[in-house]
């Protein structure tokens, strides 16, 4: 049994129609996919997909290319196919994505970890060092899948490390990377909006916040506009409004010689500093760029 697909008003339908070696399912699959995504990545896509199907790596895949698909695997992948050619993201169709070497579980409930993200990650490494005292205290503010803690998490041992949220799914969805990674005794989770209830003083507050503005909500590509949490994404009419407000409450929480880190859109790079100058005039203010050269983080420094 094998697959033939057929690109049908945005959907794909996987039909199973004779016997096909994995090879050849595979292409059946690039060939639905490439339509929409274009056929290098329709081959990654692919590949990724059978992968998980088959519970393999790709590199095993692609040594086994000649044998047969089972029509259990052939059944399953074609549901996930098609998924993907519906503009479902692969993160939420393998249920998991990659960040800063932890295999974090992932679903519609929370904002798929972004590479770009990692920054803030390796500059509050650098900040805890900076931190005079033996047991600094951060924050993870908006933690969603809980990447950033999490991350941090693993990489320091006597960070107290505190991870709050407003939606509790999201916060599910943490614990349970949290116990996965067996850094449940690591982090702290809160049920919280920014700051609200969060123990002070802080040393180091990191937030990859909501960030797109209201405006450019229809501009996103497909995958994020229908898929991801929209509480996430959008942050009123500059794309600034969630973090202005977390700004404002950042006088009563942070300790007198500490770091924030804030991840920003590449656009917003001189609008978050200017913001930063108006709401915490004795802050230090710096925009880093990410490996594109592109404005990704707001670090803001008190040094009194």
């Amino acid at each position: 049994m094998g697959v033939t697909c057929y690109l049908l008003s945005d959907t794909c339908s996987l039909l199973i129609t004779h016997p096909e070696t994995i090879q050849e399912v595979l292409v059946s699959a690039v060939r639905a996919l490439g339509a929409r995504n274009g056929y290098a990545h329709a081959r990654l896509e692919a590949e990724i997909l059978l992968a998980q199907t088959l519970k393999i790596s790709r590199a095993l895949l692609l040594a086994k290319l000649g044998e047969p698909i089972s029509e259990k695997d052939a059944a399953q992948f074609a549901g996930m196919v098609a998924r993907r050619a519906q503009g479902e993201p692969i993160a939420y169709i393998v249920g998991h994505q990659e960040f800063y070497g932890l295999d974090l579980l992932v679903d519609r409930r929370v904002l798929i970890p972004r590479p770009e993200t990692e920054h803030v990650v390796e500059l509050a490494l650098r900040a805890i060092k900076k931190i005079p005292h033996p047991e600094p205290v951060l924050a993870d503010v908006g933690t969603g899948s809980g990447a950033i803690a999490l991350a941090l998490a693993r990489h320091t041992s006597d960070t107290k490390i505190i991870a709050s949220d407003i939606s509790l799914d999201a916060l599910a969805v943490a614990q349970l990377n949290a116990a996965r990674l067996n850094l449940t005794e690591r982090v702290e989770f809160r049920n919280a909006d920014l700051l609200d209830g969060i123990p002070t003083p802080i040393d180091i507050l990191t937030a990859n916040l909501p960030y797109i503005p209201l405006e450019r909500e229809a501009q996103l590509p497909r995958e994020i506009r229908q898929y991801e949490p929209r509480v996430a994404t959008i942050a009123g009419l500059d794309g600034l409004s969630v973090i202005r407000r977390l700004l404002n409450q950042v006088p009563q929480h942070m300790a007198r010689a500490s770091f924030i880190f804030l991840e920003i859109s590449e656009e917003q790079g001189d609008a978050a500093k200017e913001l930063v100058n108006a709401v915490l005039p004795l802050a230090e203010v710096e925009i880093h760029r990410d490996l594109e050269q592109l404005d990704r983080v707001v670090e803001i420094r008190f040094t009194r």
